[in-house]
This record gives structure tokens, C-alpha cells and sequence, in this order.
């Protein structure tokens, strides 16, 4: 072999080497571009604001290559002025929707002696100084309940058999028990609206005299739940499951019996233009696919949620992806002191528009809010994920993720486009399982899995009274009273009576507009 052939032979294998070494510092360069990010990541998550918002920037760059706001050379000010009616009689308003109760200040024996000649004063008149409400703490009362009874006299005097009628009482939802229907819709109230847990409540009911434990307190919600409100639940979840367009999220979960660590609760909800509102909760011991099949068994309609696969599983469904999401990657993706013309922020700039022209939409008509998407909207959907496929980006990066979410689901996040009451993301559910979250953070877990299917069951019907304008502890209080007097709980048909957009639920139960009507009273006296 001559020296030129082994000087190239050498010379191959350094190149050879020499690259391998450049793709190791490469894989290293990403492979540390990552760590830093994710270390930025989580610094941000323990220490950061978890508002996700940037600041607003007039010069920053466009997203599709509009020109550039131009720099004035020298900084602008103006002084705005404006001129903000002041509301007046407010106060005496919420002051007059309670009773009077009168305290007079008087001046009594020498006290009412003449400070110049000792003479005895006579009064001559008085006049309100201040108004002022004065808290009355709870209290309990005594119902005894008498049956009357009464005899037919003209029956005896026939020489007939007597005729003897009893008074109808109502029943109380739980026999030989100190839970009446108010009572145990009170610590209903506490613990799924004030998330205030059962140990917490026995000092307060044994301040009051009434010596209940906290055993008593799960052991009523539990009963009153398979008793009455079950079958009510399915009624709603039959009402639900008939609406065109659904919002679904889930959360996790603990319960002490359960073999798992984590057990789940799902929530599924009526859209944002529903004529009847419905939120109901189900808790399984499962977050797979065979949950959301079995309650939302072949359901035609929309359903609103994010890409987890269980949703994806519902094959008769059409999804509606969450805008929300979608920002929230890249809004993850961002660097610290990101500048204008990272492709993370313009990302969440794009989302912030898209979520800016619904906003200004909301006062169309829905066929005007449709057209305005498929004008507005759609052009700039089609220019954002064209935008996307052109970005080159580092795989398994902040960024990447997010790029990559948004093309994968692209069909689902254009779904919105198709009809004008579905919305932009999935806060509607997100919202209603905080409710859960921060009962979660309070009482931490249940002990068996009645106790969380029951706080189910309850809380459904609690956030579906507030979505319906009904004060929740009062509903609950009159589905208590009224269906165990009923013969067939199982009977749809006499439970719709109950239902919370019924007539007689909303006259019975709906939050009290007093204070509005006498605003709206004390405004028009001043007109």
C-alpha cells in the first residue's frame, strides 16, 4: 500500500470521527437546550405568576409578516379625562330589603334634668342618626308536629261505623333520625358550597346544643343521596344527554377503600347558550375510555373538552377542541425575557386574537357571530397552521410539543367553525371542576366509594341550582321535603316537576332580586 492510500485512509477516518464527534455535541447542545428549558419551566411554576398573560408591546413583530408599527421618534403623551356617574342611594337600597327595628336613644332620670335651671326636660321629638345591621347567629327551633284527627258525627248518629280521618303529615327524609330536611341540607351546604368538612361542622352544631358527629354528617349524605336524589340525578342526566353540545373535563381523586392510589371524578355540562342548564359529576374508579362511553352512550352531538383519549373514543361524537389549551403550550414554551419575534409568543398572540373577535362577536346573532368566523376566523385559522408546518423546531422541545398538539388535533380545533353556539375552549368544564378541586384541598379524600359517589350526585345538583339562578341549600332543602312524600321515586314523569327551570322550583327557590328591584326603585325616584 503506497503512503497516499493510507494518508487517505487516515484522513477518512478523522472525517469520520470528526462527524460523529459534531452529531454528540449536537445531541448534547439539544439535549442541555431542554434540561435549561424545562428548569425554566418548573422555576416558573413554583415561583412565576400563574397568570398567563404577557405584557402588550404596539411595536412588537406580526405573526404573518405585517410591516411593522412605526417608531415615533419622540415619546407621546396624552391626558385623558372622563367623567364617571356616581351611584347614589346604594346603600340605603340593600338597607331597606330588611324589616325595621327600632332602638331609641333616650335621656332617663337625672339625666333629663335642664343643665341651667335643673327643670325636667320634656321631649320634642326624634330622628334617625344611623342605620346599620346587626348579625344574628344561627339558631335552632323545636317542630312538633300534631295530627289531627276527625270524626264524621253524622256517620254515629246513623248508627254507622265511625268514620275517622287523619290529617296528612309530610315524611321526613330520614325516620327517628335529628336529621330533618333543613338540617342536613345545611350541612350539605357547608361542606360542598363552603367546603367546610364534616369534623369541622361538629363544633359549630355542638355550640348550637345539637351533639352530631361527623359520622352522622357523612352518614346522612350519604342515605338522602341513594334514597332521593339518585333517581333525580338520572332524570337530569337523561335532560343532559339530549342537548346538542356538551362540555367534559375530569380530575383525580382519592378514596381510602380503593385499590388504586387515584380514583377520578368526570364532569359533563350543557354549552354556554343551553335554554336549561345541567352540570353533573360522576366519580369511577377509572379515567379510560369506557367511562365516557358508558354515560354519554351514543351521543350524537358536540363535546367540548381536551384530546385526552377517552374522548377521542366516542365514535358518534363530534369534538370540539380547546383554543385555551393551545395557548397554554406555547405560553409553557416561552422564555424567560422572551423577545417580540419568538415564535412561542407570537403562538400566544395568535390565540389572544382569535379569543379578541369572539369577544366582539358576542352581541351578534348567531347566524351574523357565524358568518363573521367564516369571513374573519377561518382565514386566520388556515394562515396560523400554515404558519406551523413552516416552523423548524427542536423535537421534544417546549415548543415542539405545542406545535405538534396543534397539527395533530387541527380538525378538532376547527370544529368551532361549524356551528355558532359552540365556543373556543373548554373553561365552562374547567370551571365547574374547580368546584371539586377546591373541595378536594379541604376535606382531601372520602373514605369509601359511596361517600364519593354521593358527593357526586350532591354537588351536581348544587352547581345545576346555581346555573339555573336557584339559591343551592334552598333547593336542597325543598327536594327533601317534597320527594320522600313521593309513592314512585322512580317515575320520570312526576320528578320533572322538580326539575330546576320548573315554574313552581323557580318561585320557590330562586335568589332573591329585592335588593335589584329596590335599586331599580331608588333610581327612578331620583330621575
Amino acid at each position: 500500500m503506497s503512503s497516499v492510500d493510507a494518508l487517505t485512509q487516515v484522513i477518512q477516518a478523522q472525517a469520520k470521527q470528526i462527524d460523529q464527534l459534531t452529531a454528540q455535541l449536537a445531541h448534547q447542545a439539544n439535549e442541555l437546550k431542554l434540561l435549561r428549558e424545562q428548569a425554566e419551566y418548573l422555576t416558573q411554576k413554583l415561583f412565576g405568576k400563574s397568570k398567563e398573560s404577557i405584557p402588550t408591546d404596539d411595536n412588537q413583530l406580526s405573526l404573518f409578516d405585517a410591516p411593522e408599527a412605526p417608531v415615533p421618534l419622540e415619546e407621546e403623551k396624552e391626558t385623558i379625562t372622563y367623567h364617571r356617574k356616581k351611584s347614589k342611594g346604594r346603600k340605603q337600597a340593600i338597607l331597606h330589603q330588611f324589616s325595621e327595628h327600632p332602638v331609641h336613644h333616650e335621656l332617663v332620670g337625672d339625666a333629663c334634668a335642664c343643665p341651667t335651671c335643673e327643670t325636667t326636660m320634656k321631649e320634642i321629638g326624634s330622628y334617625p342618626v344611623r342605620e346599620e345591621l346587626v348579625y344574628i347567629p344561627a339558631q335552632l327551633n323545636r317542630h312538633v308536629h300534631y295530627q289531627h284527627a276527625y270524626k264524621c258525627e253524622g256517620c254515629s248518629q246513623k248508627g254507622m261505623t265511625d268514620k275517622i280521618v287523619k290529617a296528612p303529615v309530610p315524611k321526613a327524609p330520614m325516620d327517628n333520625s335529628l336529621g330533618s330536611a333543613s338540617i342536613i341540607a345545611q350541612t350539605i351546604h357547608q361542606k360542598f358550597s363552603l367546603k367546610v368538612p364534616a369534623y369541622r361542622q361538629e363544633e359549630d352544631w355542638h355550640r348550637m346544643g345539637l351533639p352530631i358527629t361527623r359520622q352522622h354528617i357523612t352518614n346522612w349524605h350519604i342515605k338522602v343521596s341513594q334514597y332521593y336524589l339518585e333517581p333525580f340525578y338520572q332524570v337530569l342526566k337523561e335532560k343532559l344527554v339530549e342537548q346538542d353540545i356538551l362540555h367534559a373535563d375530569e380530575t383525580s381523586y382519592h378514596v381510602l377503600e380503593s385499590d388504586t392510589k387515584k380514583t377520578y371524578y368526570w364532569t359533563f355540562l350543557s354549552g354556554k347558550h343551553s335554554e336549561h342548564p345541567i352540570t353533573l359529576y360522576h366519580h369511577d374508579a377509572s379515567r379510560g375510555s369506557h367511562v365516557a362511553k358508558d354515560f354519554l352512550s351514543h351521543y350524537k352531538g358536540y363535546v367540548h373538552c381536551d384530546m385526552w383519549s377517552a374522548y377521542q373514543a366516542l365514535e358518534e361524537a363530534e369534538l370540539a377542541g380547546c383554543w385555551a389549551h393551545v395557548r397554554r403550550k406555547f405560553w409553557e414554551a416561552m422564555p424567560k425575557d422572551c423577545p417580540a419575534d419568538a415564535v412561542s409568543r407570537q403562538g400566544v398572540e395568535a390565540c389572544d386574537r382569535f379569543f379578541r373577535y369572539e369577544r366582539s362577536w358576542e352581541s351578534l346573532s348567531p347566524n351574523d357571530r357565524l358568518k363573521k368566523r367564516e369571513e374573519v376566523l377561518q382565514p386566520e385559522m388556515d394562515n396560523f397552521f400554515g404558519w406551523l408546518r413552516a416552523q423548524p423546531v427542536l423535537s421534544g422541545s417546549k415548543l415542539g410539543t405545542a406545535i405538534e398538539y396543534a397539527l395533530k388535533y387541527e380538525a378538532t380545533f376547527r370544529t368551532v367553525l361549524k356551528d355558532n353556539r359552540l365556543v373556543l375552549d373548554n373553561n365552562r368544564a374547567e370551571r365547574a371542576m374547580k368546584a371539586f378541586v377546591t373541595g378536594r384541598k379541604n376535606w382531601l379524600f372520602s373514605a369509601t366509594f359511596e361517600g364519593a359517589k354521593a358527593a357526586a350526585v350532591i354537588m351536581s345538583l348544587i352547581e345545576t341550582a346555581k346555573q339555573n339562578n336557584l339559591i343551592p341549600e334552598t333547593y336542597i332543602t325543598y327536594l327533601l321535603e317534597e320527594l320522600p312524600n313521593l309513592e314512585i321515586l322512580a317515575d320520570s314523569g312526576k320528578l320533572e316537576a322538580y326539575l330546576p327551570w320548573h315554574p313552581t322550583v323557580q318561585a320557590r327557590c330562586q335568589k332573591n332580586r329585592k335588593l335589584k328591584r329596590n335599586e331599580q326603585e331608588h333610581t327612578q325616584h331620583i330621575r
